[in-house]
């Protein structure tokens, strides 16, 4: 406990008058703090030349339920420390942020008869339609022939000739034609979206030929087409306004058919 502080009382002042400059909000425990530190008791109002035994700066705090303000230097290294562990923070959230991050936000996955394209093929535009053989279960925009290619998908239409010439097999009379041997799997896929177990393809997946080539996805296959989600949710009001050319999509009549109507009269008696 710190050591306690005399007080010369001056003429005409009381223990609240005192409490008050000293910073106490409760004059009581002035008189209170006084005695029990004090072989001389006092009064609500000392004599004038009194010796009133007052409580240090840090008691007051205690007195009044108050914390005491750190010392600069402390409240200043407090306020290092803080702004340390902030940035830390800030280090941290942005390090979890990239890592939830994947190469396959804003990708579209890729679908049956995707375009796809080989980089070592004579013609770089060639194209050949990727088929989903490896399952017959999902489907996009509400299409039976939109199913997700997964990386068990390797057959592509043409079979033969797939991507017309391949620059890796010259000839005299110019290069062969392309005679593809896919490996095992595609790569570059997404793996928080399965089908049996089967990773999906997106547009940057990646198939790579035995004999050289790298085949990529062109155009992932996935149209914009009204689907029967969307008839079920159209206003034809608001489709009218907004373009009358528009033909909206037919819903299916659920209006029961009534055969017959059997009318019975009640008897009056």
């Amino acid at each position: 406990m710190a050591a306690s502080i005399p007080y010369i009382v001056q003429t005409g002042e009381t223990l609240q008058d005192i409490a008050k400059k000293l910073g106490i909000k409760d004059w009581t425990q002035l008189k209170e703090y006084h005695n029990q530190n004090s072989g001389q008791s006092t009064s609500d109002i000392p004599y004038s030349g009194f010796t009133l035994m007052t409580p240090s700066q840090d008691e007051i705090y205690g007195m009044n339920g108050e914390t005491p303000p750190l010392d600069p230097v402390e409240e200043q290294k407090d306020a290092e420390q803080k702004q340390e562990q902030e940035k830390k923070k800030e280090e941290e959230d942005k390090k979890q942020e990239e890592s939830s991050k994947s190469e396959h936000d804003g990708k579209y996955f890729v679908v049956h008869n995707a375009k796809c394209v080989c980089d070592k093929a004579e013609n770089p535009k060639q194209t050949a339609d990727l088929q989903v053989t490896s399952h017959k279960t999902i489907v996009f925009n509400d299409q039976a022939e939109k199913l997700v290619a997964t990386e068990d998908d390797k057959t592509f239409i043409p079979p033969a000739a797939t991507f017309g010439k391949c620059k890796l097999k010259p000839s005299s009379g110019g290069y062969l034609p392309c005679q593809l041997a896919a490996a095992p799997k595609w790569s570059k896929t997404y793996d928080s979206t399965t089908v049996q177990d089967k990773k999906t393809l997106t547009e940057i997946s990646e198939l790579q030929c035995m004999v050289g080539g790298k085949i990529t996805i062109e155009k992932h296959g996935q149209t914009d087409s009204v689907s029967n989600a969307h008839a079920d949710n159209t206003n034809p009001l608001e489709l009218a306004a907004v373009n009358p050319a528009i033909q909206q999509p037919k819903k299916p009549d659920l209006t029961p058919e009534i055969e017959s109507v059997e009318i019975i009269i009640p008897q009056t008696t």
